[in-house]
């Protein structure tokens, strides 16, 4: 092996020196500069969420504002009860089957307001009305029901035909032509908060 002269042992030196720089920096400098990045990106990430978020709020009156024109115009189309209470917008709800039952020629019998039950944002409200007449009452008062305003549905139906008296010279149940018949019809009110709203 020859031996080196002084300056090939400067440039020696010299090499020795920058390749420790180098694995220093390699060792420190570059898990160093990885964590930087990753800590900016971090953040850029929470200034892009912040953007976000400030965009949904400063939407938040518009949207606010949309549904309200939406309930507005929900509202304006009738299809719900508006009275303030679930027990004035039962009241009005019999009234109304009362008046299509008396258009269409019935008799009503018995009337009762069922429990109320909420469902998401509406509360739905029903009676339970039995009440006498033909079949064309009862194709009547069907028709109207449907298409009332509030919305109508009927529940449950029941009919039955209303005996007839026995002819006394025959002995044969004459027919009445008489129906009796029990519905339940529902229909549906918003809630309080939405009335307010």
């Amino acid at each position: 092996m020859q031996k080196l002269n002084k300056t090939q042992e400067r440039w020696v030196a010299v090499g020795l020196l920058f390749s420790i720089i180098i694995i220093i920096c390699a060792v420190i400098f570059l898990p160093w500069y990885s964590a930087m990045k990753e800590t900016l990106d971090k953040v850029d990430d929470q200034v892009y969420q912040i953007q976000r978020y400030q965009r949904v709020i400063a939407s938040r009156d518009e949207v606010l504002s949309e549904v309200e024109k939406g309930r507005t115009k929900i509202n304006a189309l009738g299809y719900f009860f508006t009275q303030n209470t679930y027990s004035l917008a039962a009241a009005e709800l019999q009234k109304r089957i009362k008046g299509m039952v008396e258009r269409a020629g019935g008799d009503i019998s018995s009337t009762q307001v069922l429990p109320h039950k909420e469902q998401d944002e509406l509360i739905r409200i029903a009676v339970k009305v039995r009440l006498i007449g033909d079949m064309e009452m009862l194709r009547g008062l069907l028709f109207e029901v449907s298409a009332e305003k509030p919305l109508m549905s009927i529940e449950d139906i029941t009919i039955i035909p209303k005996r007839g008296k026995r002819n006394r010279k025959t002995r044969e149940i004459e027919e009445t032509g008489l129906l009796t018949v029990t519905l339940e019809v529902s229909s549906y009110m918003r809630k309080k908060s939405d009335n307010a709203g």
